[in-house]
């Protein structure tokens, strides 16, 4: 073989290298882009499944989630299923649906329980033989939906080592992701919204349930509108909250589904091992 043959055979071979090269890196980059494609799919699923909206934990300093455009609130229920607190809260559910006294009773401090802005109430005072008392209104509906841990809980005389959870968790989610725009609307920021919680919850023109459906809405931050809210006894749960909907329609939303920032809020705590209702502040 000639010396210009030789040559020619290693310039053949050395230009064959570079595309091999350049193939692989083509495959790799394929590869590693199916890959990452992947793995994001696989989060968003986990953060949007449907009717279970979560909440991005990022830790306790700060907001961990702002509503989307059309103003949802994200919730997330913490307490996680088959735990202790968990196990609890399916219990007292139950206990609440049939109007069990002597359960729900048996949570109830032996030194009363305080309720609304610090009134401590007897177990005689909460009038649990009635099934459509108030207390078992407010309870009904704070433990309809999830929970979290509380966030720099006031003293209570629990068990060392035992949290304190919040039942409902709109307060802290609207706390955390709808703050005041400025410090002159931080009082009546949260005084002036309500979250109107669930999926398509029918806002209505009237409030009757055989009025017309004007908008339904998802775990929304909508305005109530004071001047128009109902003059007789306010229930928590059979009655209706006037709102004020984002283009300014006016519609009202039956109670089960609306739950104010400043809402009557259950909290839970063990005292000798048992799961006691320590307190019910907010509210009245």
């Amino acid at each position: 073989m000639s010396e210009s043959d030789r040559m020619a055979k290693k310039a053949t071979k050395r230009g064959r290298y570079p595309i091999k090269k350049l193939r692989w890196s083509i495959l790799m980059a394929i590869g590693v882009g199916l890959a990452l494609g992947v793995l994001l799919a696989a989060l968003i699923r986990a953060h949007s499944r449907t009717g279970e909206p979560r909440m991005i934990n990022l830790g306790a300093s700060g907001p961990v989630a702002t509503p989307d455009s059309e103003g949802r609130l994200i919730l997330e229920d913490e307490a996680v299923p088959g735990s202790d607190f968990y196990q609890f809260r399916a219990q007292l559910r139950e206990a609440v649906q049939n109007r069990n006294a002597q359960f729900v009773g048996s949570i109830i401090p032996e030194t009363g329980l305080t309720t609304g802005f610090s009134v401590l109430r007897t177990l005689e005072n909460l009038n649990l033989d009635d099934p459509q008392g108030r207390f078992w209104l407010l309870l009904e509906k704070a433990v309809a939906i999830g929970c979290v841990p509380a966030e720099n809980p006031s003293t209570y005389n629990i068990d060392a080592g035992s949290e304190i959870w919040v039942c409902p968790n709109v307060a802290q989610a609207f706390a955390r992701q709808v703050p005041a725009p400025n410090s002159e609307a931080e009082v009546s920021w949260p005084v002036d919204r309500v979250v109107v919680v669930g999926e398509n919850v029918n806002a209505r023109s009237q409030p009757s349930l055989d009025s017309e459906a004007i908008a339904t809405l998802s775990n929304e931050v909508v305005q109530m509108d004071r001047d128009r809210q109902l003059p007789e006894t306010f229930d928590p749960i059979d009655s209706w909250t006037a709102i004020r909907l984002r283009d300014d329609r006016e519609g009202y939303v039956y109670n089960r589904y609306v739950y104010s920032p400043l809402e009557s809020r259950a909290l839970f705590g063990k005292i000798n091992g048992e799961w006691q209702l320590l307190a019910m502040p907010g509210g009245e």
